[in-house]
């Protein structure tokens, strides 16, 4: 009998450092926080490469901001300066005037 009553003891002890060494509800946290993290629709991963993608955006709009603007001023000077265009129209698309012949010089 003292034999079954030591083994019950020692059970116990056993079972009672267990519980406090992992509590139930530590263990369904830690689950819950893996299954978020890891397993779910909108992962850690994929919030950090969607926060890279905005970067990334937000660079881009940066940089075709400043070159609409640069548009904008070259346009603004084109239909200002009449000297300017004229210069353009004949160097860049070799427009010529009624009575004016082109010649083209090859190097």
């Amino acid at each position: 009998m003292k034999q079954t009553g030591k083994i019950a003891e020692k059970a116990q002890q056993i079972l009672g450092a267990a519980k406090t060494k992992v509590n139930k509800y530590w263990v369904a946290v830690g689950v819950f926080l893996l299954l978020l993290l890891f397993f779910n629709e909108n992962t850690l991963f994929k919030n950090i490469s969607y926060h890279h993608q905005i970067e990334q955006l937000k660079a881009e709009i940066i940089f075709y901001t400043a070159e609409k603007e640069a548009y904008l001023k070259k346009l603004e000077t084109l239909n200002s300066d009449k000297e300017t265009l004229e210069k353009i129209a004949r160097e860049q698309y070799r427009m010529v005037k009624p009575d004016e012949e082109l010649f083209i010089i090859q190097e």
